[in-house]
């Protein structure tokens, strides 16, 4: 089974039983279960416990809605603590390829190595903001730190 919940085979129309819920988005009874305990409306009056498809629905969007986290321009997202964070004394290095760049850093509380893809057209402001190394088609381009 899928990590996360899929939306594509649940029809918002259609009343589910927990194992036909569980089917339909690709995720376990137990996760279903656990879901009515944390919100998940359902109707469970009745026997057996029905669930609405476009509740399913809406509490999937909004799972994933609260996982989400705004970074700024000048942060990272770190995978290890899980949220933005700043490159470890503002040194990031940039990777061009093509019309994209890949910004690399250090966390600067974990010490977990941390990318980021940006638009090439970014790539002068944010070595204003960063002491950016530049490496494009194998040469290396110090950038003077911005004051």
């Amino acid at each position: 089974m899928p990590k996360s919940a899929t939306l594509s085979g649940i029809k918002s129309l259609h009343c589910y039983t927990i194992q036909e819920a569980a089917e339909v988005s690709g995720v376990s009874d137990r996760t279903i279960r656990a879901w009515i305990k944390d919100g998940l409306s359902a109707m469970t009056q009745e026997r057996p416990t029905l669930l609405r498809g476009d509740a399913l629905i809406a509490f999937i969007k909004g799972q994933r809605k609260s996982r989400r986290t705004k970074i700024k321009q000048d942060e990272f997202y770190c995978l290890k603590c899980r949220d933005a964070r700043n490159p470890a004394e503002r040194m990031v290095e940039c990777e061009i390829k093509g019309t994209r760049a890949k910004l690399t850093a250090i966390c600067e509380d974990c010490e977990t190595i941390m990318h980021k893809p940006v638009a090439l057209g970014q790539v002068p402001h944010l070595a204003k903001v960063f002491d950016l190394t530049v490496k494009s088609n194998s040469e290396t381009i110090e950038t003077p730190p911005a004051e």
